[in-house]
């Protein structure tokens, strides 16, 4: 049976989680900063998922973030797309570019809310 993008996104969270907890007991905050990339990762692999069981796939490049929130608005998640904002501004503007690792906790509870994310999509939108 193919591996699914949903998956491969609960595949890029463990990695991240992994990321995380070596980052922060290495106090490397390169591994936190890509694990955080990690993370935004799979939240838009779990939104790919959708698209595809939906018969629709996003576009590559600069134009899949907008389409991915133009999807989840058409099948009336608008709470979901609002997600998928904080998870690209927190996860990949704020600490992976950013570089503005937080504390450890608040790290593992982000990694906890990208996990309910993915979750939400393995069981369908």
């Amino acid at each position: 049976m193919a591996t699914t993008l949903v998956q491969i996104a609960e595949s890029f969270l463990e990695f991240a989680r992994q990321e995380a907890r070596a980052g922060y007991e290495q106090r490397d905050e390169r591994r936190v900063r890509d694990a955080a990339e990690k993370a935004w990762l799979a939240t838009t692999q779990a939104v790919d998922h959708a698209t595809r069981v939906h018969g629709w796939t996003p576009p590559t490049g600069s134009g899949a973030h907008a389409a991915r929130h133009q999807f989840l608005e058409e099948i009336g998640r608008r709470d979901l797309s609002e997600k998928l904002g904080y998870f690209s501004d927190r996860l990949h503007g704020t600490i992976f570019y950013g570089g503005a690792v937080p504390i450890r906790d608040i790290m593992n509870a982000i990694l906890d809310e990208a996990a309910q994310f993915v979750a939400t999509f393995r069981a369908g939108v």
